[in-house]
């Protein structure tokens, strides 16, 4: 497939090693030393010039294009691309944006503007954190099948309970499957005796509630209370999305800016939240609003102010921290700080990008160390897992690719060898990245 990214930072770079691979792609930038630097790592066609000019997306080969991705830091600028590609091509149009205001305008006319598929760079970061931090130790999480099957990666500690047995051993949830083991660089497809070690990150496909209850395990915290104490500190946009995305799970969290105008404007905007001001830079304000009472504690702001916040918090005795951290240098170091969970907005857009440029698929979780995926696929008459069993299709496709769920008429199947694919079904499926391509064409 013929794919022209406009826009060569930090999101652009993912999507491109993401998909460079698999695709033939053709990056846009203004910026000669970043178009060089992505051909040199990623063998992409490179052009460097405005993405805005129809003569520059020409000569990225516009015309054979089948997507087109505008990931420039500029709203304006990604949707005029998208229109100038909707003058000349058929191809699908993906437009990343940042303003609210722009995506809604969108969402009422969908299709508008040009824009096939418009993504909001603040609402995914907010729905990626707060999915995230629901489900406690989880690295990385994802909904299928509309809520009815639920993914999520864990770290595997040396006092884990699973740590050092079977997975027949751990197996005692009856809707989850222990569908992949990520071990360093390699990727292991488990069997009933394949040990799961400490350090391991294990990946489990099933039903929400089975996977609250392995995370519990596994973790020995409880998940996040619709009456627990959660605080988001900033509010601008992101943390109101934030604000907004707790409210739609039914959580009434407490909102601290400093500024008083703002203040008065959320007020207005949020129903559950209870909005406060203050400056958190005070220690004095932090001790009297109780903030080390917290269950969760969410930094929305700088990254500078989210790193000192979050350790702040640690000790102050909050028990949960979250950081949505902008410089894509520094996640690992908020990481290792012992933030519990990190956002990086870049990430989570390159990765939905990169799911619906699937031709494939219904839904896809790249998970954190890119080296597998999570697929969700309605079974079609031609596809390789019509009506066999799971013990026959095994014989069928790549020693990387394990079925995890089954959803048939709306009820979740635990997946088994005798387990018959019917057209129709939905599959979510565990699949190693070096065998994306030949899954792809059997599906």
């Amino acid at each position: 497939m013929r794919i022209v990214i406009v826009g060569a930072g930090d999101v652009g770079t993912h999507i491109a090693e993401d998909l460079a691979d698999v695709h033939d792609i053709a990056m846009v930038d203004r910026d000669e030393e970043d178009i060089e630097r992505l051909v040199t790592d990623f063998g992409v066609t490179g052009v460097t010039g405005d993405g805005r000019s129809l003569d520059t997306l020409e000569e990225a080969g516009i015309r054979d294009a089948e997507v087109v991705i505008a990931s420039t830091d500029d709203d304006a600028v990604n949707v005029m691309v998208c229109g100038a590609a909707r003058n000349v091509t058929d191809a699908r149009t993906i437009a990343r944006v940042k303003s609210p205001d722009l995506y809604e305008t969108w969402q009422h006319f969908e299709g508008a503007l040009g824009v096939d598929m418009m993504l909001s760079v603040d609402r995914l970061t907010a729905e990626s954190l707060v999915r995230t931090v629901s489900l406690p130790g989880a690295l990385a999480t994802n909904m299928f099948v509309e809520g009815q099957v639920e993914m999520a990666e864990f770290e595997v500690d040396e006092n884990a309970p699973i740590a050092g047995k079977t997975v027949e051993e751990g197996d005692e949830y009856p809707s989850l499957t222990f569908a992949g083991v990520l071990r360093g660089d390699e990727v292991v497809i488990p069997s009933g005796d394949t040990t799961i070690e400490a350090g391991d990150r294990v990946v489990a496909i099933g039903s929400p509630s089975s996977m609250r209850r392995f995370a519990h395990a596994l973790t020995d915290s409880d998940s996040l209370d619709t009456d627990d104490d959660i605080v988001i500190v900033g509010g601008g946009e992101v943390g109101i999305q934030v604000a907004e995305a707790f409210e739609r799970s039914e959580y009434g969290p407490r909102l601290i800016d400093h500024d008083s105008e703002r203040v008065a404007a959320l007020e207005e905007r949020l129903d559950r939240t209870t909005v406060v001001e203050g400056d958190v830079r005070s220690f004095s304000f932090l001790a009297d609003s109780d903030v080390g009472d917290a269950d969760l504690l969410v930094g929305t702001l700088d990254d500078e102010t989210n790193y000192v916040l979050a350790l702040l918090a640690r000790d102050m005795g909050v028990e949960y921290t979250a950081a949505v951290v902008d410089e894509a240098d520094y996640g690992d170091l908020f990481e290792a700080a012992g933030v519990d969970v990190v956002v990086q907005p870049h990430t989570v857009v390159a990765r939905q990008t990169t799911r619906v440029t699937r031709g494939y698929t219904d839904e896809a979780a790249v998970l954190e160390q890119d080296s597998a995926e999570v697929l969700e696929i309605t079974v079609e008459s031609g596809s390789a897992l019509a009506g066999d069993s799971l013990s026959d299709v095994a014989l069928d496709l790549p020693d990387g690719f394990v079925i995890g769920a089954v959803v048939r008429n709306g009820t979740l199947r635990t997946p088994r060898g005798g387990t018959v694919i019917q057209t129709g079904d939905h599959v979510v499926a565990f699949v190693d990245t070096d065998d994306l391509d030949e899954v792809a064409a059997a599906l």
